[in-house]
């Protein structure tokens, strides 16, 4: 029997694995979330990131 709990942490691994391996990508704030700062940092070091939200803001 699976949980509500169990699942979101399943789904969250999945999604940071993702980020990670760069086959899902997010905005930075969302990213932070899932992934970390350092890591987030490391990931989108060669985004512009400012430019980048603001386009997705439009």
């Amino acid at each position: 029997m699976e949980t509500d709990k169990g699942r979101q942490i399943r789904l969250k691994y999945l999604y940071r694995k993702m980020i990670i391996s760069g086959k899902a990508r997010l905005p930075y704030a969302a990213a932070v979330k899932l992934v970390g700062p350092d890591c987030a940092y490391h990931l989108y070091s060669t985004v512009n990131l400012k430019t980048q939200e603001e386009k997705e803001k439009e």
